[in-house]
């Protein structure tokens, strides 16, 4: 399951380092939320390309691999590799649909509280949205040279086995995610950036039926 998830995981190259960033105040914070959670209310599909790259602490080795996003609104989204394997993720209502070049699964979510908890990292970093009030992980607002960045820290243990802190990199003018950081509690690094956005524009239905 810890092997799937990373497969799943997105996220991205230039990765801003914690003396670049400065803690936002309580203002600065709500502002910065509130702008955020606008945009995501408004937004009804998003398509994109990404590339993930993936630094190993112990190998200090990385991996790249490149795909496409699409998210259908409220509990749709496809995360597909297409370089240099491929595989395919699938968030539909309940349903998991998973399927690599030789083989193909479908999960219940309502039977798995941690495939729960992976969609709703997955759906939120996609849209920025849930910053504030959020039961799996706290937040803390920060801004940088160009971004604003999110600073999520995992509170529940299913989340904390996995990851020490998940960064959400956000354009102060578009108010949507762009880059995704997710350091791993081996100190392993994934940097998903996303390329290519377009917003509410009419997706194909059959890309979140099972592949």
């Amino acid at each position: 399951m810890r092997i799937l998830f990373y497969l799943i995981c997105w996220a991205l190259p230039l990765v801003a380092n914690a003396q670049a960033l400065q803690k936002a105040n309580d203002a600065q914070s709500r502002e910065m939320i509130a702008k955020i959670n606008s945009r995501a209310a408004a937004l009804n599909s998003i398509e994109c390309d990404f590339t993930q790259v993936k630094t190993l602490r112990f190998l200090n080795d990385k991996m790249t691999s490149q795909g496409k996003m699409y998210f259908g609104g409220k509990d749709k989204l496809r995360w597909e590799y297409t370089k240099p394997y491929v595989y395919t993720f699938i968030i539909n209502g309940q349903k998991v649909y998973m399927k690599s070049s030789k083989s193909s699964q479908t999960v219940d979510m309502r039977q798995s509280r941690l495939f729960q908890s992976i969609a709703q990292v997955m759906m939120n970093s996609v849209t920025g949205k849930s910053l504030s009030a959020n039961s799996d992980f706290g937040c803390t607002m920060y801004t940088a040279a160009n971004d604003w960045v999110a600073v999520m820290v995992p509170k529940k243990k299913e989340m904390k086995k996995m990851f020490k802190e998940i960064k959400l990199h956000f354009s102060p003018t578009r108010q949507m995610v762009d880059k995704v950081e997710m350091t791993e509690q081996s100190g392993d690094l994934t940097v998903i950036t996303l390329h290519d956005v377009k917003t509410n524009g009419k997706i194909d239905e059959k890309k979140f039926a099972a592949p």
